[in-house]
């Protein structure tokens, strides 16, 4: 029997390449899957990828608008019944700055594409998870979080207030059986990565696989952790 068998869970950014591997290992344990992506190339590859399954539904959805995520969570629903997970994969990164050489407009942008879709997405979900009796969420910080590297001041910012979110709601949602954890990670094994830094040690970093996974084991029956952040430092 798959692991995950009819549960349901919500990706955002799954389009992206840590999305699409959270993706495929819980289609794989028997999730159903309600996939978020506003960039259309992705949203269309997607939709050709899971094409006639019932159990998939591809969906566009601004995360920085919160009537936008209200509808999401409203078809989700509609379509399955429930959301039993939440994987926040959505984000981006503005880097390679020293604080004084940013400027309000590179915070700003880290917090609408990092924190703001964040908030939103569980804003909207955790009433449907109250209400159901249930469920689980992961987020997306980072290990720059934790000032390991430079030059990433406004985005460590915004991961930052990533962490805190998960931490609240872990402690304001435990007494109805929610679990809010936090992946933590530092550079991730992904084609823009390596593209970007060619002369790097790839086999020094966070594999995707090792995300997936982990993420698998926070969704099954087989723990009862309470709020985590899980750091991923690869061999670095």
């Amino acid at each position: 029997m798959q692991q995950l068998s009819n549960k349901v869970a919500l990706i955002t950014g799954a389009g992206g390449a840590v999305g699409s591997g959270v993706t495929t290992a819980l289609h794989k344990a028997g999730c159903k899957l309600v996939l978020v992506e506003l960039n259309d190339t992705r949203l269309m590859q997607l939709r050709q990828q899971f094409a006639g399954s019932d159990d998939i539904l591809p969906l566009p959805a601004d995360l920085g608008d919160p009537e936008a995520v209200q509808r999401l969570v409203d078809s989700a629903t509609r379509t399955f019944g429930r959301v039993d997970f939440l994987f926040n994969a959505v984000g981006g990164w503005v880097g390679g700055k020293r604080l004084h050489e940013h400027t309000l407009d590179d915070l700003q942008k880290m917090l609408r594409i990092d924190l703001i879709p964040t908030f939103n997405i569980m804003n909207k979900i955790l009433p449907v998870m109250v209400d159901q009796g249930g469920g689980k969420i992961i987020n997306f910080a980072s290990m720059a979080v934790f000032g390991t590297g430079a030059n990433v001041s406004a985005y460590a910012a915004s991961k930052s207030g990533i962490v805190a979110l998960t931490r609240a709601a872990a402690e304001e949602y435990k007494t109805h059986n929610i679990q809010v954890h936090a992946f933590a990670p530092s550079i991730i094994d992904t084609p823009a990565n390596r593209a970007a830094m060619p002369g790097a040690d790839f086999s020094q970093w966070v594999s995707i696989a090792e995300l997936a996974q982990t993420a698998v084991f926070i969704f099954s029956s087989a723990n009862s952790l309470s709020s985590t952040i899980f750091k991923f430092t690869g061999r670095l």
